[in-house]
């Protein structure tokens, strides 16, 4: 049977094969702890949940405008106003079944065939897989010796002519890294120069620690009219099985993305959207109250991994990740099983730890792990305790 030759530019997922032998361990009745997750652990807030019972009790179940409903459209403008002083018409935005729906959408209508994205590494799974969905080739900029922040130097390092957009993420997953104002600043300085599109993937902007604020690259000069700013409900409202998302840009570029939109999905779900505008509209409390406990259990899983020398990782600033760096295990022999990468890291852990963590080799860094704290402080103790009696006698094998 032949494929469409794009099937074999598309990678298979890194994580199946980890997550299939946890589910079977689980299924066997071992204490598996998943800290895989890319969802917070909470419920969607009660008075958002209520709108989207009375959306279907009042029958608001059929189609709606592909680009939204006209009051989702202007709240999301409302917000992009008072929450990142950023000025979008209700037309410039346009909603999506999750904001990765939005971020295929915008590379649909933005890259051809040779065209070039800029995307630092570490990146979430999906961007390169999306690149190439669309034609384009990823051009990986690997920010781990520059504190895992992309900078100007080396985005000007990887300009070519064929060079068309950027992929920006802060707070980043997998790395939880935020930048500063200042930082953004200066990357906005050297994208003023360079006439390339901007895809701002802004969907961890509420979860974010140490007292910093979440600042937006479109508000920049000129590059609101280069910028297409992603984000949704799924993580500052726990509302990832909603798939509602949004993206904002230029008239032209969502007129693009509707056109693409209107012929493989029509609208976002009509009982989502009402959920959705319920969530803009009502009270705003429980994002601080999620946002705090997860500051919390950032707080607790650092000092845990503080108290070993051989650990590094990444300070998540945001987000609700810890990437890890466990390469300092590599060359550990158990048996037959020599631990040489981070797939056959985190297969080992999760069959005789019982603990199950993302690759780094996921994201394009083969040497870490990502741990997600979207779980329960329980679980959160059980797996450190797990993750670091696994890297003592790991090390310490290694060592003598």
């Amino acid at each position: 049977m032949k494929l469409a030759s794009r099937i074999s530019k598309i990678e298979t997922s890194k994580t199946i094969q980890v997550k299939e032998k946890a589910l079977q361990l689980k299924a066997q009745g071992y204490d598996v702890i998943d800290l895989t997750a890319g969802e917070p652990d909470f419920n969607t807030p009660a008075f958002v949940r209520a709108a989207g019972v009375k959306a279907i009790e009042e029958g608001f179940t059929r189609y709606t405008a592909n680009t939204g409903i006209p009051e989702l459209r202007d709240a999301i403008a409302r917000k992009l106003k008072s929450d990142n002083n950023l000025d979008y018409t209700p037309e410039q935005i346009i909603v999506s079944n999750g904001a990765k729906q939005a971020i295929l959408n915008t590379l649909m209508a933005l890259v051809e065939e040779g065209d070039e994205v800029l995307l630092p590494l570490p990146y979430w799974v999906s961007y390169p897989e999306q690149i190439k969905i669309a034609g384009a080739k990823p051009v990986f900029i690997d920010t781990r010796e520059s504190n895992f922040k992309v900078t100007p130097e080396l985005i000007d390092k990887h300009l070519t002519p064929r060079t068309r957009a950027l992929i920006l993420n802060s707070p980043s997953n997998p790395t939880g890294v935020v930048l500063t104002p200042d930082e953004i600043r200066n990357l906005a300085e050297i994208l003023m120069k360079h006439k390339i599109w901007i895809i701002s993937d802004e969907i961890y902007e509420k979860i974010i620690f140490d007292g910093l604020k979440h600042v937006s690259i479109a508000t920049f000069g000129d590059l609101i009219e280069r910028t297409i700013v992603i984000n949704g409900f799924s993580k500052s409202f726990a509302m990832t099985g909603w798939r509602i998302g949004y993206a904002a840009g230029p008239l032209p570029v969502v007129k693009a993305m509707s056109k693409i939109q209107s012929h493989y999905t029509s609208n976002a779900s009509s009982i989502s959207q009402k959920a959705a505008l319920a969530a803009l509209n009502g009270p705003q409390d429980e994002i601080e109250k999620m946002r705090v406990t997860f500051e919390q259990r950032r707080n607790y899983i650092r000092n845990r991994l503080n108290s070993r020398p051989y650990f590094n990782y990444v300070n998540p600033q945001g987000a609700f990740y810890f990437f890890i760096k466990v390469s300092e295990a590599y060359g550990y022999r158990k048996n037959d099983v020599i631990i040489d990468n981070s797939i056959n890291f985190c297969t080992f852990l999760t069959e005789n730890s019982y603990l199950v963590g993302v690759p780094g080799a996921a994201f394009g860094a083969d040497d870490y792990i990502r741990l997600s704290f979207a779980a329960s402080q329980s679980e959160l103790e059980k797996g450190m305790d797990r993750l670091i009696e696994t890297m003592d006698k790991m090390v310490e094998s290694k060592n003598n």
